[in-house]
């Protein structure tokens, strides 16, 4: 429950807007009460003569004060019809079973309500009086249904818009969490928890803040008019719902396990959906569709499982609850009848009343037992939400962090130790220098811990042991946005973006001007082919650049980098994916950028290294040289290994 209090927090900022939900809450309880409390004037202006009626009858007094008049001792009061003791009824005379005069019979209505009827219904003829109330059911009907409108309209802005600011905070607090947390974590099951966690959230909003209040005190309100009408038979159907109770609490248990079952096994489907539409290339070059298609069938399967069982007890909610309502009407029904044929003590139109209310009470008794199904499921979705918001981030600013401008003199790794959590080392007291205006290239085979260098760099993680200082400051004392916004990287998997040309260029840079983002392109030779595409720079390139080669979303992806102009730049296996000519026109746009940028760039390609200041060889996460292209050629190590194997041919 903590958890759904806490969701309830994200409804402060829009309390005006509640509370005028909840005050047409209350104008709808207000004008639902009214129009029940018309059914017993209704029922007496159809069928009951008013005293008007009677004062104007033949045989009548001539004013209502003179039918009041008193008779002589033992004689029946004007207008009375049970007969005196001994006396017999005439054959077509039915001696009724309730009060004679019209004041008694409205004894147990509210004081309110009878002076109203004294003075606008009593005391009028029928026709006038059938008036009055059609005019005023239209109005009381007119503004319930007007306040049911508003309120209804109030809470989904209300809801929308909280469920809009936990989304969004969910989503930047994803961008805060470690690389570390996302190689850890199913793209589905994030996929899961911003999508259809939240529906079930917004919904469990909607049932506990709109269908709670609002049923509520509706159901009060019929409630009330249920013991006014009949108080004696109010008592005995309260006795039910105690079980009834019970029995929606012990639903509501199962629907909140079930619920986080099912929305779990919707994270799979959506996981494997999300892997085999980006793989689908993979998928097709090997056949395994029918294996994909086996295994989201499986996924789906067991959603499916989980969804009806979940829905088996949800489904109960609402028929426990309106049964248990109609076997109070019915036995009322029965119960009431006995009070008016049989012992006379209760007005039929009192019973009418009754009834109706009692009647009255299905709507909102249902509504509430849906609502206790749909805050349960919100638990379970709050939950896993509120689960991966406390998820804390470790790539935080330190109290007092320096907010960098440039870079001065270089970077510098110190005995740097790093592992992932839970597994073996990665690095292992590496140490290098990259100076300002210096090319480095780290090198070596596969799992040596190039890229976990780089992502060192760019503070993607900490270090386990050792530094890395920027002009001699470690880097945990500088803000990460500052420092990040001095770099700009190529990544070995080339990541674009569903946008046009221009947008993925100036990705790092939204505000470049139209002549920046072409000299960018041009410094990647990028722009001669973009201005051969259909719509040149406002062309799609499609989902992760599907529309581009793989040679042109990566100079896509170094043009990118070019236009953010950094002092830093880092390329990790930047020319991978490059033709021979394509790789030489990127090496001299380098060439011509060197003297205002440093650059640490990972290959496997020596021939894109070579002319590098200086090259860092990592071997099983340690350096095991340093040196120029020609120096470590001249050394037995495996640097020399490494070109001979790509060049021996």
């Amino acid at each position: 429950m903590r958890s759904y209090l806490r969701l309830l927090r994200y409804l402060a900022p829009y309390r005006g807007q509640l509370i005028a939900a909840i005050a047409c809450m209350v104008l709808y309880a207000t004008m639902s009460g009214a129009s029940l409390g018309v059914v017993g004037p209704f029922m007496r202006v159809l069928f009951e003569p008013s005293r008007a009626v009677q004062s104007a009858a033949p045989g009548a007094p001539a004013t209502s004060a003179a039918a009041a008049t008193p008779t002589a001792p033992g004689a029946p009061a004007v207008g009375a019809v049970s007969p005196q003791p001994g006396a017999t009824l005439a054959p077509s005379v039915v001696a009724p079973p309730v009060p004679a005069t019209a004041d008694d019979r409205m004894a147990g209505w509210p004081k309110w309500l009878r002076a109203f009827a004294a003075r606008w219904l009593l005391d009028a003829e029928p026709r006038v009086a059938l008036g009055r109330l059609c005019v005023f059911v239209l109005i009381v009907l007119l503004l319930k249904n007007l306040s049911d409108y508003l309120q209804s309209y109030l809470m989904v802005a209300v809801e929308q818009a909280a469920i809009r600011d936990l989304r969004g905070e969910l989503f930047a607090h994803l961008h805060a969490l470690p690389l570390s947390f996302f190689n850890a974590s199913r793209t589905g099951m994030l996929v899961s928890r911003i999508t259809s966690d939240m529906e079930y959230l917004r919904a469990s909003l909607a049932a506990g803040i709109s269908n709670l209040i609002k049923d509520s005190l509706t159901l009060i309100v019929c409630l009330a008019w249920v013991f006014i009408a009949a108080w004696k038979l109010a008592l005995v159907s309260m006795l039910v719902l105690p079980p009834v109770a019970l029995a929606l609490v012990a639903i509501g248990r199962k629907m909140r396990k079930r619920s986080s079952t099912a929305q779990d096994r919707m994270a799979d489907v959506t996981s494997i959906l999300q892997e085999t539409i980006v793989g689908a290339r993979i998928v097709k070059a090997f056949g395994m569709e029918s294996h994909e298609s086996r295994r989201f069938g499986a996924a789906n399967d067991g959603f499916f499982r989980a969804f009806v069982r979940l829905r088996r007890v949800s489904a109960a909610a609402r028929p426990v609850s309106e049964y248990a309502v109609v076997l109070v009407a019915v036995a009322m029904l029965w119960y009431g009848g006995q009070e008016i044929f049989v012992r006379h003590s209760l007005a039929p139109q009192q019973f009418f009343v009754f009834v109706t209310a009692l009647l009255s009470t299905i709507s909102p008794l249902k509504s509430l037992s849906e609502v206790n199904t749909n805050v349960q499921q919100g638990i379970a979705a709050a939950q896993r939400v509120f689960e991966l918001l406390d998820t804390p981030p470790t790539i935080m600013d330190a109290p007092g962090a320096r907010v960098l401008t440039g870079l001065a003199e270089g970077v510098r790794f110190e005995a740097v130790d790093f592992a992932y959590p839970g597994g073996d080392p990665v690095l292992r007291e590496v140490s290098f220098e990259v100076k300002r205006g210096q090319v480095v290239a780290l090198v070596g085979s596969s799992g040596a811990g190039k890229s976990t260098a780089m992502d060192l760099l760019a503070r993607f993680h900490d270090p386990t042991g050792g530094h890395i200082r920027w002009d001699g400051q470690d880097l945990r004392g500088l803000t990460v946005a500052s420092l990040r916004g001095q770099m700009g990287m190529v990544t070995q998997e080339t990541i674009l973006f569903h946008d046009t040309v221009r947008s993925n260029i100036a990705y790092g840079r939204p505000e470049a001007s139209e002549a920046d983002i072409c000299d960018a392109a041009r410094a990647a030779f990028a722009h001669e082919w973009i201005e051969r595409l259909p719509l040149g720079y406002d062309t799609i390139v499609g989902e992760r650049g599907a529309r581009l080669s793989g040679g042109e979303r990566q100079r896509l992806s170094i043009a990118r980098a070019l236009l953010r102009n950094p002092p830093l730049l880092l390329l990790d296996e930047a020319t991978s994916a490059l033709d021979t000519e394509s790789e030489r026109m990127v090496q001299a746009a380098l060439e011509r950028l060197m003297k205002n940028r440093t650059v640490l760039v990972i290959a496997h390609r020596l021939s894109t290294v070579q002319h590098a200041d200086a090259i860092v060889v990592l071997e099983h996460g340690r350096v095991a040289a340093v040196g120029s292209h020609a120096e470590l050629l001249e050394r037995d190590g495996l640097y020399r290994r490494l070109h001979e194997l790509q060049f021996s041919a």
